[in-house]
Formats: structure tokens, sequence, C-alpha cells
């Protein structure tokens, strides 16, 4: 190998590729596909293998990563399951065992210190005080009963059904009230505009009246000037404004009275109005007095059944831990306790119970103990499954991320590609053909659309000049997103191009300049040597080595 006139020696192909990465700045894959494209496989770019596209965009060691954590979850999914079940299944049931065991364990040890307690004293203070107790909770419902049949006396005197009944009565009552006094209201306005209406014609009648007196005499008299003003009195004119004014003191009149019967008419009503409102409140005010009566009631019951359930609670309480099969509730319990502490029988079955409960006693610890061993062992096996299975939760989490993202950039990575791609096309050729590039995520194929066409189709079906500068479009494309321009090596680039379109291509090749720094074109040809800047040679001396000259 020759680097800069300098002969280095290169060990295998191993040695080879890593001078290639140190050269060119890129791997040995990379220039194998990207940079050095062998003669006739200028266009396998087009259909490329997904795990060599990987490596080449540098996907492939995050999904190894990803596989490699998957392998992680798989190895450690057994430690999961377990790790539930212990969780969800086996320390809950360990758990609830304890907790049965000590609460029998709790409850035999408290049986057990009244039975104890219960055969030291002979008269025990607690017997004495239950009988106290009981006496007391037999008056305290006596008292409550008593409360109770007295409250329902009174709501059947009133033939209601509940007090509930009493407050919607009221309540109705109430809307009924506001109704009448809306009503009375009304009717006193109306009655003081009829009144000050009766006082108005009232006194346009009076003066009407008055004055039509005045206007009598003087025709009368049959005076011939007005006695007040002087002036000359028409008797036609006279006898008119007579004529006018009966009629209208006629007409004055039988408004007026009009006016009274209405009044009249709703003053009654007004009158019938205050009755009503007065019944009203006097219902309601009964109903309070009956509502406040059950409330008294209720509150007295309230207290007894207090005191009851008190009492209640007291005699069960120790009913139960004098170890009696007895209720609060039994209407002869007095008794049966009177019978009870008084009979020898009973003391001796006692005896016999305290020491059955010693043995199960002494058998619950020793289990309960043992109970108590087996969920300690459990919950320190479920920390360290704890850790374990957080492990695989974050594995979960770091592989879904990394799948995630892989995808997504590897679907930017091509985008761009695609779209850098298709900018370098149209700088090699000044037709117009197609409108855009895609790259498929799933598999790298290269779609192109052409002008007139909705849908894309493959890069490989198009003719073989396009396929070539599609191609090497798109490993430039490549190359730029790589940070590599360098250099780019192509072996008979026109492989498969006819003669027809042979020549155009050879010019568009000429245009990769733009784009790297050195392109290197292999032919046996001699195709395109025109176009080149430096030529090449290699033939074979007389004595069948190999040798190059330059040519320009």
């Amino acid at each position: 190998m020759v680097i800069d006139d300098r002969e280095i020696q290169v060990e295998g192909l191993e040695d080879l590729r890593r001078r290639i990465t140190r050269l060119i700045g890129i791997g040995y894959r990379a220039f194998n596909w990207i940079v050095y494209s062998r003669q006739g496989r200028l266009n396998e770019i087009l259909e490329p293998k997904r795990e060599d596209m990987d490596a080449i965009l540098q996907i492939t060691l995050l999904r190894e990563i990803s596989e490699q954590l998957s392998t992680i979850i798989k190895d450690l999914k057994g430690i999961e399951s377990e790790y539930r079940i212990m969780k969800t299944q086996l320390i809950p049931l360990r758990e609830e065992r304890v907790r049965e065991l000590q609460r029998e364990v709790n409850e035999l040890n408290a049986e057990l210190e009244d039975l104890k307690d219960s055969l030291r004293q002979a008269e025990d203070p607690a017997v004495k005080r239950l009988l106290k107790k009981v006496r007391e909770l037999e008056g305290a419902k006596a008292m409550l009963l008593e409360a109770v049949n007295s409250k329902k006396s009174i709501l059947a005197r009133y033939g209601l059904k509940d007090p509930e009944s009493i407050k919607h009565e009221f309540e109705r009552l109430g809307g009924r009230l506001r109704d009448l006094e809306a009503n009375l209201r009304s009717f006193e306005e109306e009655v003081k505009e009829l009144r000050d209406e009766e006082a108005k014609v009232f006194g346009e009648l009076k003066v009407l009246e008055d004055g039509h007196k005045i206007r009598l005499e003087l025709k009368a008299k049959g005076m011939a000037r007005c006695p007040t003003c002087g002036q000359k009195i028409d008797e036609e004119i006279l006898s008119s404004i007579i004529t006018d004014e009966k009629l209208r003191i006629r007409d004055l009149t039988e408004r007026l009275e009009d006016i009274r019967e209405s009044r009249k008419r709703l003053e009654s009503e007004l009158e019938s109005l205050n009755r009503e409102i007065d019944e009203v409140l006097r219902r309601r005010q009964r109903l309070n007095m009956l509502m406040n009566s059950i409330s008294e009631y209720d509150m007295r019951i309230s207290e007894k059944e207090s005191i009851v359930k008190s009492l209640k609670l007291d005699v069960e309480g120790t009913l139960r831990r004098l170890g009696l099969n007895l209720g609060p509730d039994d209407p002869k319990l007095y008794e049966k306790l009177i019978e009870t502490f008084q009979a020898p029988r009973e003391i001796e079955e006692k005896r016999r119970r305290a020491e059955l409960l010693e043995e199960k006693l002494k058998e619950r610890r020793s289990e309960l103990e043992k109970a108590v061993n087996e969920l300690d062992n459990l919950k320190t096996r479920l920390r360290d499954l704890e850790r374990k299975s957080k492990v695989i939760s974050l594995a979960s989490n770091l592989r879904e991320k990394i799948t995630d993202f892989i995808k997504k950039r590897r679907e930017d990575l091509l985008r761009s590609i695609a779209l850098r791609a298709q900018t370098i096309f149209m700088s090699l050729t000044d037709q117009r053909i197609y409108t855009s590039f895609r790259i498929d995520p799933e598999n790298y194929r290269v779609y192109v659309k052409p002008h007139g066409l909705s849908d894309y189709i493959p890069a490989s079906r198009v003719g073989g000049g396009h396929q070539t500068l599609i191609s090497l479009s798109l490993r430039l494309a490549i190359l730029y997103h790589l940070g590599v321009r360098s250099l780019i090596i192509l072996d008979e680039p026109t492989y498969g191009v006819d003669e027809e379109n042979l020549q155009m291509l050879l010019n568009q090749l000429s245009k990769i300049a733009r784009h790297v720094d050195q392109a290197l074109i292999i032919t046996h040809y001699g195709r395109g040597v025109e176009e080149a800047s430096n030529i090449i040679e290699v033939y074979r001396d007389q004595d069948g080595f190999s040798r190059i000259r330059m040519k320009f």
C-alpha cells in the first residue's frame, strides 16, 4: 500500500481495513459499499442489504445494544414472574396467616386471662358491675320505648304518619301564605286606586252640580246679564249648557256608583283574604308547636338511644370478656346471669376451659413463630427479586427508547439523504425527470416519483443511465452525511448503459467534482478519458509485470 509516495506494509485484510478507516475516516464496510463501487455493482445501492446500511449509517451499534437488552430481559423473565407471584400471592397469604394466628393468639390469651380472673375471685367485681349495667340497660330501654310511643301517639292524634308530613304541610301553608299576602297587597292597591278615583269623580260632580244650580237659578229669574262677570246671557246658549250639564251629571253619578260598588266588592274580598291569612297563620302556629313537640321527643329518643347503645356496648364487651354466650338484647339476661354465677357446675366448666385454652395457646404461639420466620425469609427473597425486577423494567424502558430512537433516526437520516440525493441528481443533469426521491426505512429500497405520476416507482426499474445517476447521487448524499468529501471510486460506472445514452452519462459524470475532492473512475475500454483531469494507465511490460504511467 502506497500513501503519499511512501510504501506501507499491510498485514492482512484486517490491517487493511483499519488503515482505510484511519485514512479516510470511515469504516471498511462503508468504504467497500459507498466509496468504492465495483464493476457492475454501482446500482446495488438502490436495493441494499438492511444490515449493511445500518452499519454504514452507524445504527448497528444501537441495534446490538437493543438485542443485548432483549437477551437480558429474556434471561430475567422467570425472575419477574417469580417476583409477581411472590408479591401478589405468596407473601399476602403468609401475612394473612400471620395476622390470623396473631389475632387468634390475642383472643385466646384474652379469654384465658378472663377465665383466670373469674376463677381467682369467688365474687368477681366485673360480674357485679355487669349485673348493675344490665339493670340500667333494662330501665333505659323502658324509657326509650315510652318516648317512642308518646311520639307515635301525638302523631296519631293529628292524623299524621310521620314528622316529614308535618314539615310538608308547614311548607305548603307557607307557600299559600305568600300567595295570599301577594293577593292582599294587590287588592289593597286596587282599593286605594278606586278610593282615589272616587274622590276625584265626587269632586268633579260636586263642582258641576254647584255650577248647574247657579245656571238654573239664572234661567228661572230670566236675568239678561251674569251677576258675576256682567256679560250678556243668551237664553238659548244657557239652555244648551244646562242640558249638557244634566247629561254630564248623570254620567258622573253613574260612574261614581260603579266605582263605589267595585270598591265595596274589593273591600269585601279584602276582608275574606285577611280572614284566610289569619287562619293560615293560626294553622302554621299550631304546626310549628307540633314540630317543636316532635323535635323534643326526637331529642329525648336520641338521648335514650345513645344511653341504650352505650350500655349495650358496655354489657356486650363484659359478656365477651367473661366468656358468656349471651347477648345484651336478651330479655331474660339478668335472670340468666344470676343463675350462671350462682351454679358451681359453671365454675368447674371454666376451669376445664382454661386448661384447654392454655394448650391451644401454646400450639398457636409455636405456629405463629414459624409463620413469622417464613414470612421474613420470603420478604428477604422479595427484596432481592425486586432489585432484579427493577433491572428488567429499566432494560425494557431503555430498549423501547433505543428502538424508537433507531426508527426515528433512520427515518430522519433517510429523509435527509433522499432530499440531498435529489439535489445532487438535479445538479448532475439538466433533465427534470423526477419530482422527489424516497428511501423506504424498512428495507432501504430507493423510489422515485417521475413527473406526471402520483405514485413512486422503484429506482431499480428506471433506465440504465438514470439508474447510474440516481445511484451515484445516493452515494454522494450518503458520503455527505458521513462527512466524507475526499474520495469516490467508480469501477466501470458505464456498465450496462446503452451506446445511445453513454456519452450523455459521461458528460454528467464529469460533474462529480462539485461534490467530492477526488473521483477515481476505472475503465478498461477508455470510455470517458476525454473528461478526465488526470489519467493513470495500467499496462503490462514485455516481462509481464504491471506498470503505470501518467497521462495528461
